[in-house]
């Protein structure tokens, strides 16, 4: 083993004499690792010198032949010898070369150096190159640079195998360095010294050096050549400069199927898709060659990025016609390509055919297409073919585009599954921060916050867009505080919010309603920049929109100089959820006179909501004509919108004609908002018998359509339907009933004047595994209860229910008022007074403007 050098580096040019025992040292105590079959005894040796056969030469003969070994142990044994030491001399540049091809005797490699110095033949040219290429293969790129400036002599040779050297070992700093210079020296470089020149501009993303080195081939003559002409498409590509690549390729003489290709996957991957298409087309009209792979996938990935279904099918067409299918990158991209354009059936098609080779890329393709178009089903359930029935098992790609799929649809055990499964056999999420943070996005959908938390802090290096998922799961789940926490603990740690953290904190500040926390995060995004930011800008909007601070917001909406629909809708929702119905007609009259401003679906829905509030036929149907004129009556959304306006105002024919005209585009909502119309607008029956009719259509009803339904019934006074209707949601449909279920029970046998029975139900329906809920424990249930003993005198029951409430809630003085009220509409002053005496000794004080009923 080879005894160490000094730790310190010593710099080149002092390697001087002194250094020179120790180098012996080294080459004394150099042991070859095997033993060769070459005699290298000293009287074989003399055998060959008698024989006028040069040590060099044999040294030079063994290098050629790549027996690099053997020449270092030869010099070893000549420079031992000292009267034979001279002969060894020129020979330095292949024992050189083979210590660059020895790896590990790069040390050995420094020992030549200095014996270089020593002897004085450094100025070499040979000699310095072997050297230089030594340190750039152990990656000493520092002390490779250095030889190269001490070196005192240079010519173009020298500099072109210099530039090559470091360009090789991509040192690309150096490279342009060294070429640089070799121009200024007045050299001019061959051909590939200028293609490693442009190679390093591209992944430096050195503009101005690329441009310079451009100039220098055209003032040269080279822009005939076309390997250099693509490489300079290539750099500009590289620094997303695809005006400065196009101009290049229409400047060339000769183009090459290269040519093409850097051009069309160029645009494809800066989000040029159209163009990367046209170039194609361009392409196919020139009559060059199109049968290559690359050109292929630029192709199908433009289409699938432009959702370009057309051109891509036609360019699947073109791939099986010249027979490039079953390679699995074309297939897999294809299969990525109808994914991105929703053609889910055809992605499905081409991979269960298996017209080309299943690797884990394909399905990991194929399962985020699903999961990003929507269909979260089904990347479900290739999730758990992949998982159960084939060879491959999932990676961390695949899982974290599984989990977003999961946390959609609201799985919770299966997004429990997939953490266990991590946990167990990995990988470690605490390391893998994208896996980590898509886990702490599903936890937060899921509204599993604890758990959402843990992983969170188990994160080692949790990044801008973990905190963001966090901070996203505050939001959601209405916990406004914990979020503003969770920003300035962000903050603390120095982690750099971005537009998507500016966003998810003025929804919090917004969630909250609190105007101070609003301008206090204005002043935020004021101080680190993100005015110019439209989504920011929309998410102030609407934090002071929800914060009811209308100067604020309509000051904020004239300065944003680029407005798109979400800023319409923003300032069209907040007038309407602030009852400013005038506003929000004139905002709309405005955004119809702006250039480049479409209404959308959000946009009718607001309207129709403000005319709907006229409480007149005229503002409605003003909104219809809208709908009609822009076409929007294909939408579910906005015709759900337009029959719960006409019914709200009590035009429920007008109504049930837009329903029925539906047809195929109704949804549940259609026939939910369909049957609360009829109830308000007391037609029970009809609302029973749409029941009927949405069970035929093959749409299954949901708590809400009960809720609508039991509502109807109690205004009705149709008891012995509610409670079919009642026992049939639990039966059949198996809902549980919710708080506002009971309620509608409650109400509908209280206006019956039945208390005896509501009474009864209340008490008798605590059935845990039946309904999530205990109506005996809800004041709003006895709440009305107590109202309808009111109505019908009824004190035995409406005393109980008053204790009931005064047990619940001592200090809400609307309880007391409620029992006061039950005993003076039976002239018992006595108990009345008594009641309210309570106020007198200033026990509770009666908030005003507030309905104790409503709590």
């Amino acid at each position: 083993m080879l005894p160490l050098l000094n730790k310190q580096r010593t710099p080149l040019f002092a390697l001087s004499y002194t250094s020179l025992p120790c180098c012996h040292r080294l080459f004394n105590g150099f042991h070859p690792p095997f033993t060769t079959c070459v005699d290298l005894s000293p009287s074989t040796i003399s055998k060959e010198i008698t024989r006028e056969i040069s040590i060099s030469s044999l040294i030079n003969s063994f290098v050629k032949t790549q027996k690099f070994l053997q020449s270092l142990i030869l010099f070893k044994q000549i420079n031992s010898i000292s009267s034979l030491s001279n002969s060894a001399d020129s020979a330095f540049p292949s024992l050189l070369q083979s210590c660059v091809q020895i790896s590990h005797h790069f040390y050995l490699g420094k020992c030549f150096h200095g014996y270089v110095l020593k002897r004085g033949f450094v100025s070499f040219i040979d000699i310095n190159v072997s050297l230089i290429q030594l340190y750039l293969k152990s990656r000493k790129n520092v002390d490779a640079y250095q030889l190269f400036e001490e070196m005192p002599s240079r010519d173009r040779t020298y500099f072109d195998f210099v530039v090559r050297g470091f360009g090789s070992a991509r040192f690309f700093e150096e490279t342009l360095i060294i070429f640089e210079e070799e121009v200024v020296s007045g050299f001019v470089p061959c051909s590939e010294s200028v293609r490693q020149a442009i190679v390093a501009c591209g992944e430096l993303k050195r503009l101005d050096k690329g441009k310079w080195v451009h100039n220098f081939v055209v003032h040269n003559g080279l822009e005939k050549n076309v390997i250099i002409c693509n490489l300079l498409m290539s750099m500009y590509v590289k620094m997303g400069k695809m005006e400065l690549a196009h101009s290049t390729f229409d400047t060339m003489e000769v183009r090459d199927l290269v040519s093409w290709n850097t051009l069309i996957t160029g645009y494809a991957q800066c989000g040029s898709w159209v163009k990367g298409l046209d170039i194609y087309l361009a392409m196919k009209e020139c009559g060059d060659d199109v049968h290559d792979n690359v050109t292929l996938l630029g192709l199908v990935f433009a289409c699938g990025q432009a959702r370009n279904l057309t051109q891509g099918m036609s360019v699947h067409g073109h791939c099986i016609r010249a027979g490039l299918l079953s390679g699995f990158r074309l297939g897999t991209a294809i299969l990525d390509m109808y994914a991105k354009c929703g053609n889910i059936e055809f992605a499905e098609m081409l991979f269960e055919e298996e017209v080309f080779e299943k690797s884990l890329v394909s399905w990991n393709a194929l399962i985020s297409g699903f999961s990003k178009a929507g269909f979260y089903q089904r990347a479900v359930m290739f999730f758990k073919k992949l998982f159960m029935h084939s060879n491959f098992k999932p990676d961390s790609f695949t899982l974290a585009n599984v989990i977003p799929a999961y946390s959609c649809l609201g799985y919770i055990d299966g997004i429990k599954s997939i953490h266990a499964l991590i946990v167990k056999k990995g990988p470690d999420m605490g390391v893998d921060v994208v896996l980590g943070t898509a886990m702490v996005d599903a936890y937060g959908k899921c509204s599993n916050l604890a758990a959402a938390e843990g992983l969170f802090y188990s994160i080692k290096e949790a990044d801008t867009p973990t905190w963001n998922s966090m901070l996203a799961g505050y939001h959601l789940n209405d916990y406004a505080d914990h979020g503003i926490l969770h920003f300035q603990k962000m903050l603390k740690t120095q982690i750099q919010p971005d537009t998507i953290t500016m966003t998810l904190l003025l929804q919090v500040c917004g969630l909250l309603e609190s105007l101070k926390l609003g301008n206090m995060a204005h002043g935020c995004v004021l101080t680190r920049g993100f005015t110019s930011n439209l989504m920011v800008e929309n998410a102030l909007l609407d934090m002071y929109v929800k914060c009811k601070s209308v100067e604020n917001s309509e000051r904020l909406f004239a300065l944003i100089n680029v407005k798109n629909i979400v800023t319409w809708n923003t300032m069209l929702s907040g007038y309407v959820k602030i009852a400013s119905y005038t506003s929000t007609m004139k905002m709309f009259s405005q955004m119809l006179l702006e250039r480049g401003s479409v209404p959308d679906s959000v946009t009718i829905i607001s309207l129709i909501q403000a005319s709907a509030a006229c409480s007149t036929s005229h503002g409605t149907d003003m909104a219809h004509a809208f709908v009609a004129k822009l076409g929007f009556d294909s939408e579910t959304v906005v015709m759900n919108s337009l029959i719960d306006a006409y019914a709200k105002n009590g035009f429920i024919d007008t109504a049930s004609s837009i329903f029925v005209h539906m047809g195929r585009i109704r949804d549940q909502w259609s026939w939910n908002v369909m049957i609360a119309g009829c109830g308000m607008n007391g037609e029970a029956e009809k609302a029973c018998e749409l029941l009927l009719l949405m069970d035929e259509y093959g749409c299954e009803p949901d708590f809400i359509t009960f809720t609508a339904l039991l509502s109807a019934c109690a205004h009705s006074g149709m008891i012995d339907e509610g409670c079919k209707y009642f026992d049939l949601m639990l039966n059949k449909y198996k809902i549980q009933p919710s708080l506002e279920h009971w309620t509608c029970i409650i109400n509908m046998f209280g206006r019956a004047g039945r208390l005896e029975e509501a009474y009864k139900l209340v008490i008798s329906s605590q059935h845990p595994e039946l309904c999530g809920v205990n109506p005996a424990d809800s004041a709003a249930i006895w709440g009305a209860f107590m109202d309808a003993c009111g109505m019908y005198k009824n004190i035995e029951l409406g005393e109980m229910a008053g204790r009931k409430l005064l047990q619940m809630s001592p200090q809400n003085s609307g309880y007391q008022i409620l029992l006061s009220n039950l005993y003076a509409s039976t002239m018992r002053w006595d108990e009345a007074m008594n009641t309210r005496q309570v106020f007198n000794d200033g026990g509770s004080v009666k908030e005003t403007g507030i309905s104790s009923v409503s709590r």
